[in-house]
Formats: structure tokens, sequence, C-alpha cells
């Protein structure tokens, strides 16, 4: 239960009898008292702020108006020392109160950009106090300070592919989403890279049998914590969404695929993530000697893991993947660090060759931006400045001269506000996530499962001249009501509309979370996707329901994709 200090109920029969007082005299008469008592100032400020009651101890956040928010919780210890590479361990009680009020560590990761810095950059950064360390293994809670029964629990999954990210962005802030009072936000920290993704399992054995998927095992036990506790902060165990943007996708994707996490949620939303397949075990293993190697480590000197400190390990996951070539030859299959197949917690792809029974009786929700891609060509200057005869030349060259033509007359058809930039990254991205994206669609929309629905994002940020179209990650900060946030304004700029739009997204999202079907004041009735219409709602300040992708060009896009990852 919540401890508010602030408020509460006087039960005495004689308090009718009592005067009332003003705030402004209470505050001077409880200041007062408090002086005469040797109480300092910083002791009585606490006592005005929420106290919770976990399993490992109670918890003090801050009061924020209406939000109480509770930063930096472990559920789990720890990954230093024994703990390295080892599945998390159940955290320690801890006497007293446990001051929720700072973000904890980032998972161990490089400073280094995986794509180099671009205009949203700075909207995903977190405060500059934060860094890598041990210490990760953490969730942060916003909810409502008024609660009335148990709300609906979204779990946000963080994006940064498998290797880098956090929970304590700032884009992701969970205020503003719950200050509307109807649903409590989780943000939650895991490992990452080498430190989460190195499957020891087979390599080395012996007391690292388990080791395969710990970034993967740290999101489940986070998921065990708020099953048991986040009922103590209003949320409802029993109603909880799991949502994530890119790599937050591919774990959402991941999760749905995982035996032992059913029932820990119960909606599922993959944003700009699509997965379905996971590594094979010989991969991995080949990954793991990679690292070993890095590190300076074999089966005959294996104790020295627990010896290794976390600068150790990404020092040895920069110098493996120095060496891996980067390519976005066939974006969302395995490579370098990726969830493995295993017979423990992954038994089979999630999506591949169809959806995996474990994700068939959670609705779902499956989307991504207009131009995903608008923010991974940067360094691609001539593609933010195309004419009709350079679009021709990239689409032949890319799908060939024998379907170009057809793509072009298509989406002119479709997009004719689009200018040859805007088509060339709206093509691509089609290409390059949306062919994966409708795989997931078409693999759930199977009678007998339940719903699943499907969104384009659709807006076009002025930011950057308006270069960048719609592109990766611009709905976060609608889905989060955020627009109006300094991070949120970095990504949306200040124009009108924005603050509206993020109001209709917003809602629409908690009401996927409260009722399973998403929908909100201000759109068109959302259709239940289903593999012959394919219609998804693209929203924009006018939203509108039309197929996700034209059903000839995902033949063509499809057709190339497997070709490329090598599953044609």
């Amino acid at each position: 239960m919540v401890i508010n200090h602030r408020e509460y109920t006087m039960t005495n029969s004689s308090a009718k009898d009592l005067p009332l007082l003003t705030r402004r005299q209470l505050l001077q008469n409880t200041v007062a008292g408090a002086a005469m008592a040797g109480i300092s100032l910083d002791s009585l400020a606490a006592l005005s702020e929420p106290v919770v009651k976990t399993g490992g101890g109670r918890v003090q956040g801050e009061a924020l108006g209406k939000v109480n928010r509770f930063l930096g919780i472990p559920y789990a210890q720890p990954i230093s020392g024994a703990n390295r590479f080892m599945p998390p361990q159940p955290v320690k009680s801890w006497d007293g109160v446990f001051k929720a009020v700072k973000h904890a560590d980032l998972a161990p990761q490089s400073e280094s950009e995986f794509i180099g810095p671009t205009p949203v950059t700075p909207a995903f950064e977190p405060p500059a106090y934060v860094h890598s360390g041990d210490n990760c293994l953490v969730l942060n809670v916003w909810a409502p300070a008024k609660v009335s029964g148990q709300l609906p629990v979204m779990v946000w999954l963080h994006g940064g592919g498998w290797i880098s990210g956090s929970g304590s962005c700032a884009i992701y802030d969970g205020e503003n989403l719950a200050s509307r009072g109807d649903v409590v936000v989780v943000t939650i920290n895991h490992r990452l890279g080498a430190s989460g993704l190195t499957d020891l399992s087979r390599v080395i054995g012996g007391k690292y049998a388990g080791s395969s998927n710990l970034g993967i095992r740290d999101m489940l036990a986070a998921l065990q914590w708020v099953n048991k506790n986040i009922a103590a902060f209003g949320g409802n165990p029993d109603l909880v969404t799991i949502f994530g943007e890119s790599g937050g996708g591919w774990k959402v994707a991941t999760m749905l695929g995982i035996p032992a996490a059913k029932g820990l949620f119960h909606r599922a939303v993959i944003e700009s993530g699509p997965l379905i397949d996971f590594m094979e075990q010989d991969k991995a293993d080949e990954v793991a000697r990679a690292v070993l190697q890095e590190l300076g480590i074999s089966k005959d000197n294996a104790e020295k893991l627990d010896q290794l400190s976390y600068k150790n390990v990404v020092a040895a996951q920069e110098r493996y993947s120095a060496k891996q070539p980067m390519t976005m030859n066939a974006p969302g299959f395995p490579t370098g660090f990726f969830p493995v197949l295993d017979d423990d917690l992954l038994p089979r792809h999630v999506f591949d060759p169809d959806a995996a029974p474990t994700s068939l009786d959670v609705p779902l929700m499956v989307g991504q931006t207009g131009t995903e891609f608008s923010l991974f060509m940067l360094g691609d200057k001539a593609a933010y400045s195309l004419d009709d005869a350079s679009l021709k030349m990239r689409v032949e060259k890319t799908f060939g001269a024998d379907v170009s033509e057809k793509i072009l007359k298509t989406y002119r058809k479709d997009f004719p506000d689009y200018d040859a930039s805007g088509l060339w990254f709206r093509i691509f991205s089609d290409f390059g996530m949306g062919a994966l994206s409708s795989a997931i669609l078409d693999a759930r929309a199977v009678k007998g499962a339940a719903p699943v629905y499907a969104y384009r994002f659709d807006w076009l940020t002025p930011i950057d001249d308006g270069k960048l179209y719609s592109p990766h990650t611009m709905e976060i900060p609608f889905v989060f009501d955020n627009t109006t946030t300094k991070a949120g304004e970095v990504m949306t700029g200040t124009g009108p509309g924005r603050a509206e739009l993020a109001k209709t997204i917003s809602s629409a999202w908690v009401e996927f979370a409260r009722t399973g079907k998403p929908g909100s004041k201000g759109l068109p009735e959302w259709p239940q996707y289903d593999s012959k219409s394919r219609n998804a709602m693209h929203l924009n300040t006018k939203s509108k329901v039309m197929p996700y992708i034209d059903e000839d060009m995902l033949e063509i896009f499809h057709k190339k994709l497997w070709q490329q990852a090598g599953k044609a």
C-alpha cells in the first residue's frame, strides 16, 4: 500500500469538535512543532513523500503533484563479482526505507553511438549523473497519487537494440502518462550486449549452464517483481501491458515466445521492432568464444570471470564489435549479441514458421512510423535531396528494373504529397521493416488467436528542416504524452497540433492496455487486422484506416528481404 503522509483521515470520535485549520496554519503549526521537537526540516519533508511496502522492504519516492515517482528500485542484485554472467539473483531485503529518488546505473554499455549522433539523440539522454555500472537491475515507477481501485500497468522495454539504452531516458519519463490517473507506468533496465547476451552455457558450462539469455532473464525477473509488488502502487498485476520501441519492440516479441513469462503480462505492443527468429546455438557459441578470447579467458581459467569489472566486459565487447561489419542488409534477423534458442527459456522461434503458442492469447498491437529509415541514412546525404530520376535509379538498383516502375507508381498514388526523398524513405522502410512487421501480423491473425491491431505513425516532424519526415522513434513522445516536455520538443518542435495528437495517441495506447482494443476520441474505429484487408490505423492529425502496406508491394519486399536474410 502507499503511505502518503500528506493526507490522512481522523477517525477519533472527538474529531468533530476540533477547529478547522487552514493549510497555511497547519503547515506553520507543523513546522513549529517539529522545531520544538528537534526534528530537522529535511526529516519533516520526508514525511510528506510517498512510502510503499514492497517484498524487499519499504521504498520512499517523490510526490510530483498528481503522480508519485519511484526511481531505481532494485528487482535483483547487482551484477558484480560472483553474479557476473549469472542469472539475476533475488534482491536482498533491507531494513529501514530505501530512497527511490534517483535513477540507478545504466546497464554496462559502450559510450559510442550505434548509428552516430542524430537530431533526436538529446531526447534519449539520461540525467547527467547517471552512468554505466553494476547496480543496473532496477526499475522506475510512476503511479497516480490518488488511485481508485487497481489500474492497468504499462511496462516499457527500452530501445537501443540489444546493446544500448536504458529506462532512464528523458523521453521515457512516465509522469505525464501516469498523471491521467488511469494507468501505472514502469520502465526497466536490464543487461545488454556482452553482459547480457554472451551465452556461456555450452562453451564454459558448469555453474554457467544457466547463463543463456541473461538480459532476457533480467526482464523476466522484472516482470515477476511487477507481478508481486505493483498492487502496492495501485496497479493491477492481472492487467499488465508490455510495450517497447525499436530494440524494445524486439524485446516485446521475445517475451511473447517465453513459456515462463506466461501470465506476467496480458497485452503487448511492438513498436518499430519486429523480430521473428532467435539465434541458433552454434552461432551464439561463436560469439561467446570470440568474447572470451577478447577477455583472455577460457574454460581452463573460467574462475577469472568473477574478477572482471563491467569495464572489462564493455571493452571486450567493443573490440569484438569492431571486427564485425555493420550492415542493414537484413534488419531484424539474428546477428552479434542476440537472444539464442535454448532448451530452457526460448525453446523455439517466436514467429517463424508460425506464432509461438505462448503468444496466441495475448492481444497484440504492431506498428511503425512512416519513414523509419530516414533516421538511419543520415550518412547518405544524397538521399535527402532526390529528384525523380535519382529516385528511380535507387529503386531499380535495390529491387530490380522489372518491378521498379510498379513500385514507383503505387507509392506515388498512395502518397501524392511526398517528394522524391520522402517516397524513397517510405519505400525502403516498408521493405526494411514493414515486411517483417507484416510477417508478425499475419502469423498472429489466425483463427482462435487473440485480436491483433496494426498502426502506422505518419505525422511529419518539422525538426531538421523537415527532412526526417516520420522517422524511427518519432511516435514515442506521442505515446508517452511528452511532446511538450524539453525532450519531446527536441523531437517534435513547438508547432501547433502535436499536443492534441499526443493526447489522442496516448489515450489509444492506454485504452489498449485497459481493454485489449486500441481507440480514442478523435480516431476512426480501429479495425482488427486481418491478412485479407491488412487494414491499419494511419495516425496523423487526420487519422485514417488503410492497408499497412500494399499487398503487391509486400510480396516484392518479402521476397527480397528473405533472400538477403538467407531464408528464401
